[in-house]
């Protein structure tokens, strides 16, 4: 909210086609996409206990921890272009659809963050989150391979950064390599090899059986 506010984003841009967008806000979108399939049936089916932890899962593993901390150079960096656009009109989409969503199980906050994010902004026309339609899932937007790529390549950076953490080398001092032994159906083509290199600082990547 701070970059937004410096940058006066106020959702007035034409709203970036998801095609054309970077890798990881179509990742992004892929998940909160499921997360609302996910949600719906769970209401559905009286259990809004695990509505509440497949959206909590949703903000701090994948939202929080991987989408945001990746992202925080598009944030900050100066050029207002469509990249740095791209990535506020994405989380902005998150947070609403995380309010409408969590909504039915904390009304007040939810409401409150609805509010505050709807504040000066013609994207919305309803003045409370409980005046909203509950989102509905577009499956266009749903990517499977991407999501399991995503997760891997997740999977992957978080057992390098421990073994990193357990030989006390810190992330800052670039390694020459990390070597991958993937198992069971996963391939070389499954792991996102630029966001590894760049994750956990080494310049190649190798694979071995």
């Amino acid at each position: 909210s701070l970059y937004a506010n410096v940058d006066g984003f106020k959702y007035k841009e034409s709203k970036i086609l998801n095609n054309t967008k970077p890798l990881l806000d179509q990742w992004i979108l892929s998940e909160l996409h499921t997360l609302i399939q996910i949600s719906q049936d769970k209401y559905e089916s009286y259990e809004p206990t695990l509505a509440c932890r497949v959206i909590q899962s949703f903000i701090t593993d994948k939202l929080s921890n991987w989408y945001v901390r990746l992202c925080r150079r598009r944030f900050w960096k100066g050029d207002y272009d469509l990249e740095k656009i791209s990535a506020y009109q994405t989380l902005f989409e998150c947070l609403v659809t995380v309010a409408r969503l969590g909504s039915p199980i904390a009304p007040f906050f939810m409401d409150q963050l609805f509010c505050d994010l709807n504040s000066g902004l013609v994207t919305d026309s309803v003045s409370s989150v409980h005046l909203s339609s509950f989102p509905a899932a577009n499956k266009r937007f749903i990517n499977p391979a991407l999501e399991k790529k995503m997760q891997l390549t997740k999977t992957i950076c978080s057992l390098a950064l421990s073994l990193r953490k357990k030989e006390g080398i810190r992330v800052r001092q670039p390694l020459e390599s990390v070597t991958i032994c993937l198992s069971g159906n996963n391939r070389r083509d499954d792991v996102l090899v630029d966001l590894v290199r760049s994750e956990i600082n080494v310049k190649s990547v190798f694979f071995e059986k």
